[in-house]
């Protein structure tokens, strides 16, 4: 008998959007980030913001494990006293986008190659100097992990990106069902 055999199967790892509503005052990022941190969870992407409610925040946060692993996350997310809603996001189910500002490499006639690269992307060019350019692109995941492939070639100087941020599709909110 293989070794494997007498070992339980374990659930496939994937990625889970979680959206979370918070109370937005002081301290509330410390709680929550510490949650995860003597559960032992790891963090993949994290966004925060005020809300159109500015009483509340919006929380984007993308989390790797299994099925038992997001049961816990939502359960212990919601035993904060600051906490209102959690929900998680199916990929199929939710309007996704992230931000990349990144810092290539483009002296000489490397620069026109690097802004046809930014165009043909659908990005946009924030600052021209003398042997860079800066580029700002929003899109999903793939897409921006496209964009840096492309963009080694010519040289990465320096970028910066900031995680998944995501709205449920449809006509729902997360301030639906809260009567607020």
């Amino acid at each position: 008998m293989d070794r494997n055999d007498t070992q339980p199967m374990q659930e496939k790892e994937s990625k889970v959007v979680f959206s979370v509503l918070t109370v937005n005052h002081p301290g509330v990022l410390l709680r929550v980030t510490g949650l995860f941190s003597r559960r032992g969870f790891n963090i993949d992407s994290i966004v925060a913001c005020s809300t159109e409610k500015p009483e509340f925040s919006r929380w984007t946060l993308v989390v790797t494990g299994d099925e038992a692993t997001f049961l816990q996350i939502t359960r212990q997310l919601l035993k904060l006293e600051d906490v209102v809603k959690v929900e998680m996001l199916e990929p199929e189910n939710c309007s996704n986008s992230e931000l990349l500002l990144i810092k290539v490499k483009a002296a000489g006639m490397g620069r026109v190659s690097v802004l046809k690269a930014a165009q043909m992307y659908g990005s946009r060019v924030l600052d021209i100097g003398e042997t860079t350019v800066t580029i700002e692109m929003t899109g999903q995941t793939e897409e921006m992990d496209d964009f840096i492939r492309h963009m080694e070639g010519f040289g990465i100087v320096e970028m910066a990106r900031t995680g998944i941020t995501a709205l449920a599709r449809g006509d729902r909110t997360i301030h639906a069902e809260l009567n607020m």
